[in-house]
């Protein structure tokens, strides 16, 4: 069929197909943007992008976070070596998850169960990354709390296992 199309058909269809495209990937970065906790930074972790939840959680203005390095949000709780780790998949192109604590403007803190995908450009180089995350501060303050109940029953009795 696309044989019987002459050149200038077969570009107004490609022109067509690639608007239907834009369409599409604007429409997904609005819900994300409106939805769903994300950032977008660059190689360098410069941020370049923030969802409207993700500046809400964070306690910052999203002028606040935008052309800043992403360690403006890094927790004093959070050890170096999952940064180590985290940079190390990233940069080999490969999907890095894991959980997070991030530092809120006002110095408290939210978790996080962070998906890091590299974005590639057409030639497959890196040329930022988009994080997509999940709050999970209140998941993390309950096992904090019951692991702290635990810790302080008393240790020295003896429990029998019944099967």
């Amino acid at each position: 069929m696309d044989q019987e199309l002459t050149l200038e058909q077969k570009c107004d269809k490609l022109q067509s197909s690639n608007h239907e495209l834009r369409y599409e990937i604007d429409y997904m970065n609005k819900i994300l943007d409106k939805y769903v906790l994300t950032t977008v930074t660059d190689i360098n972790g410069k941020i370049l992008s923030v969802s409207k939840p993700f500046a809400k959680i964070s306690g910052f203005k999203e002028e606040e976070l935008l052309e800043r390095h992403y360690h403006i949000l890094k927790h004093e709780d959070m050890p170096d070596e999952t940064f180590t780790q985290l940079w190390d998949t990233i940069k080999n192109k490969k999907v890095w998850r894991g959980e997070i604590k991030n530092r809120k403007k006002d110095g408290g803190y939210f978790w996080v169960d962070s998906t890091i995908i590299p974005l590639l450009n057409s030639k497959k180089q890196i040329v930022g990354y988009r994080d997509i995350k999940i709050d999970i501060t209140h998941k993390k303050e309950i096992a904090d709390n019951f692991s702290h109940h635990l810790n302080e029953e008393n240790h020295d009795e003896e429990y029998e296992i019944i099967f």
